[in-house]
């Protein structure tokens, strides 16, 4: 039974020596854990997102500089590469990267 429980919480509870109200209790902590746990793996989830995109980021504004700096680059291309790294510098703003 244990390995179809998925993400479900087991609670073991003894009747023959456990009343309602310490069922009630024990349902409430793990249900209390629970939420706690999906807490954590959210917030952990999130920084490794922002962590992603942050080094994105950083790679697009690393990339329009290399290639602001080719001698030979036509100004409508140099342009738009110029517009491209503006919009990585605002991404980067928003979030709340030092640079």
């Amino acid at each position: 039974m244990s390995q179809h429980l998925g993400i479900a919480i087991p609670v073991y509870v003894n009747f023959a020596i456990s009343g309602v109200e310490r069922a009630v209790r024990e349902m409430r902590t793990a249900l209390r854990r629970r939420q706690q746990e999906e807490q954590v793996a959210r917030q952990s989830a999130e920084r490794e997102m922002w962590s992603e995109l942050k080094e994105t980021v950083t790679a697009l504004l690393l990339s329009c500089d290399l290639a602001l700096s080719v001698p030979a680059v036509p100004k409508p291309a140099a342009e738009k590469i110029k517009v491209m790294h503006d919009l990585a510098c605002e991404i980067r703003t928003r979030l709340g990267v030092a640079g």
